[in-house]
């Protein structure tokens, strides 16, 4: 065995702790992202098995494990700063990186971790799994979030950066910070390697990319023809969005024809615009039962219109749901009001007779005062 001088170490930890402060490191001894980026997952069966069964963009990479449980490493030295259950994530790691920004691992079957502990590049973190839903295969999630919201608008204008006409203040205000997370994005440029991307589709190399670094720099390097302006949305909504633009181009069709035949197109008629804001709870439920059961539009375009359509149109639904708990709940406290100040108007009442009527002089004593 060779024997290594003491500097050799040295200067090999040096650039080994370089390495875990400049860029993360592989999460799984396999190397291969099984998920893409931005992926459009439609709902039901166009999930590929994820917990999330409503249609969504994929706001991460999944790493293979190989359909196994099996080790997960740590991409950098790191804070815990969440290790638990989280929802659709199921078992979730959250580690805080030096910079502030986080990365979350989804999906474990078992966490090695606890709460505020510290560790380092490498240390395993947990175990792969597919919680909290058995139908999908056992697998990485990883979600990168930028603690700081220019960062993450920044880089889709390097090229205005680079002139010196870029003011982040100029941006728009659309990117999404999630609680605990920051501001996803693609984790691609953040790892020293680049990944290959074995998703069962193949066909999609070609247009996307074979690995990961090479889809971050087509589908950020510059907007296609179709696709999503970076300062209209946050960094999923782009990579999603162009996804769909390229595919669309691949099959010489416009990006409303290819979203369209993929269920992802179109939109309901809206009730009148404006109109809610003087309406009470019980004549907006009207308004939407006539739109949803009665408008005979509303039932013709049902038919046409795609899968986001229709989750759109659910969103929204709920919301209206929520702003009519909501006005409900404030006339209940304006009811509540209006009977807490009948009761303290009763109250004294009943002290105002209780004090007149102990003033009055008693008859016996009216009696005995004439005597």
């Amino acid at each position: 065995m060779k024997a290594w001088s003491l500097p050799f170490i040295a200067c090999l930890m040096a650039s080994f702790n370089a390495y875990a402060e400049t860029c993360l490191k592989p999460p799984t001894d396999a190397e291969v992202v099984s998920g893409r980026f931005g992926k459009f997952r439609g709902g039901g069966a166009g999930n590929f098995g994820s917990a999330n069964q409503n249609a969504h963009m994929h706001d991460g990479l999944d790493f293979s494990t190989s359909g196994i449980s099996k080790p997960v490493m740590a991409p950098g030295d790191a804070t815990i700063v969440y290790a638990g259950a989280r929802g659709s994530a199921g078992n979730a790691v959250l580690m805080q990186l030096s910079n502030k920004d986080i990365v979350a691992f989804y999906h474990l079957s078992a966490i090695n971790v606890r709460l505020g502990q510290n560790i380092k590049v490498g240390d395993q973190v947990g175990v792969s799994g597919n919680t909290p839903s058995t139908s999908m295969a056992k697998h990485l999630h990883l979600t990168y979030g930028s603690s700081d919201k220019n960062d993450v608008r920044a880089k889709a204008f390097s090229t205005e950066a680079a002139r010196g006409t870029f003011d982040p203040s100029m941006l728009s205000n659309t990117v999404k910070f999630q609680s605990g997370i920051g501001y996803k994005t693609d984790p691609s440029p953040h790892f020293c390697d680049t990944f290959p991307i074995r998703d069962g589709h193949p066909e999609d190399a070609k247009v996307l990319g074979s690995d990961t670094k090479a889809q971050y720099a087509i589908l950020f390097g510059k907007q296609p023809e179709g696709g999503t302006d970076p300062n209209s949305a946050d960094d999923v909504q782009v990579a999603s969005g162009n996804i769909d633009a390229l595919k669309a181009q691949e099959e010489g069709k416009s990006t409303a024809e290819y979203v369209e035949d993929n269920g992802g197109y179109g939109s309901l008629p809206e009730p009148p615009v404006g109109d809610y804001s003087s309406m009470s709870a019980s004549e907006m439920m009207q308004t939407e039962a006539y739109r949803r059961f009665t408008d005979s539009k509303w039932n013709a375009e049902l038919a046409k219109v795609g899968q986001r359509a229709l989750i759109l149109d659910y969103v929204r639904a709920q919301g209206l749901e929520n702003y009519m708990d909501n006005q409900i709940l404030k006339k209940k406290q304006k009811i509540e009001a209006l009977m807490a100040m009948l009761t303290s108007l009763q109250l004294k009442q009943l002290e105002a007779n209780n004090f007149k009527n102990n003033q009055l002089p008693s008859e016996n004593n009216v009696s005995s005062a004439v005597k």
